[in-house]
């Protein structure tokens, strides 16, 4: 649990110079299920959800329960080699407003260590809207996975995830980026259940005018293969 509160103080000092910004404070939960099809073919299914409690926008300083936004995606990836992945997949967005669809290109590529993980992820993603024009998104993500007991993780044992992603968007003649911190506490149950809790600091609105934001979700999910 020590891991646990020096991740939270960690996101807590970056969001001290957010004071003049918009902050918005939630939960995050996430679950996926993955199971192969063939030797080289499998399916993975998604959902994760976004609950506000705190906007800095509103005039008062209370905890507000807002949904945000869920996610329900689903993927078909390819392994080409041990280590080198491509995944094709659809998103459909609920949140107030329009619900979208979304399209998703990616590769990924795994990097072993003698005591640790690292994951490269390169994506493209088309988000379509009925009156707006296609967003499109390029995304950059380096995750790593370090065991907390030893050198290789076991089952039973936990371990420490690090993430960072970059994600450039354009849609029509403007663009924008944003940046995705998470690290999180996991649990390695076995080969086919893994549990994480941790905390996902995102910014963006870096090209627009005096509208810089500030997102920090409490995240948990639960990770399933067949």
């Amino acid at each position: 649990m020590k891991y646990i509160y020096l991740i939270a103080i960690l996101f807590l000092c970056l969001n001290l110079k957010a004071q003049n910004d918009r902050f918005i404070f939630g939960f995050f939960p996430e679950a996926s299920l993955k199971y192969n099809i063939s030797e080289k073919y499998s399916i993975t299914h998604k959902v994760e959800s976004q609950h506000g409690l705190f906007d800095s926008n509103r005039l008062n300083d209370e905890l507000q329960y807002e949904h945000s936004l869920t996610d329900l995606q689903s993927f078909i990836g390819r392994r080409l080699t041990p280590f080198l992945k491509a995944d094709i997949g659809y998103q459909y967005r609920v949140e107030e407003g329009e619900n979208t669809h979304r399209t998703i290109q990616q590769v990924s590529i795994l990097q072993r260590g003698s005591f640790y993980r690292i994951g490269h992820r390169v994506r493209i993603d088309q988000t379509y809207f009925q009156e707006e024009s296609t967003l499109h998104r390029a995304r950059y993500r380096i995750k790593g996975q370090i065991p907390l007991q030893g050198r290789e993780l076991d089952p039973g044992e936990n371990y420490l995830a690090i993430s960072n992603e970059l994600i450039y968007m354009i849609q029509s003649s403007e663009d924008d980026l944003e940046n995705r911190l998470t690290a999180a506490y996991g649990f390695y149950i076995d080969d086919k259940n893994k549990i994480e809790i941790g905390l996902d600091y995102r910014t963006d609105d870096y090209l627009v005018k005096d509208r810089f934001r500030h997102r920090l979700w409490f995240k948990f999910g639960y990770y399933k293969s067949l």
